[in-house]
Formats: C-alpha cells, structure tokens, sequence
C-alpha cells in the first residue's frame, strides 16, 4: 500500500495557512514530517488534518502552541478511551439481561 504525500508548499496551500504559521506548528512537534531538510520534508494526510486541528484549537480557544501538542494529544487519548469504552460495553451487554 501507498501512501500520497505532499510537499511543505502543498500542505500550506491545502490549508490554507501562511508558511510561518506551518513552520511553527512544526517546531513544537505537532507535526513530523518525514524527511531531513525542509526541502525534502513529506506530509501524509494525517498531518494535513492534525495541522487543521491546531489552528483551530490556537484560534478558537486561544491555546499556545506549545500547549497545542499536549492538548492534541489529550485529545486523542480521551477518543481511543471512549472507543474502548464502546467496545466494552457492546461486550457487556452480551452477559447482562434486560
């Protein structure tokens, strides 16, 4: 399986977000792209929407953005948490009567 990825410049024209905003999202680790120099940087499509997400939790909520990659990550966790929950209590059911 192949997965697109896409430029520095591509990635600021998806989302429509000035360079220097990218650049910074990037130094606190929100995003990692894959290669060693900007020039050869790579952006999967996860990245396009975690870089979305950060705008908007920097916008909306006034979060800095090195709060940003703790809060995404926060983020993230209570979803996984609440999935599991799902699956368990789907589970559950099975053993427990109406």
């Amino acid at each position: 399986m192949t997965y697109q990825t896409m430029t520095f410049d591509e990635l600021c024209f998806t989302t429509q977000l000035p360079a220097e905003i990218v650049f910074e999202i990037i130094e606190q680790g929100i995003v990692d792209p894959g290669g060693d120099l900007p020039e050869n940087w790579a952006f999967d499509a996860n990245m396009i929407t975690l870089t979305k997400k950060a705008c908007r939790l920097h916008r909306d909520l006034g979060i800095d953005w090195s709060g940003i990659a703790l809060a995404i990550s926060l983020i993230d966790e209570l979803e996984r948490v609440r999935e599991e929950n799902k699956q368990l209590r789907r589970r559950l059911k099975r053993f427990i009567a109406d």
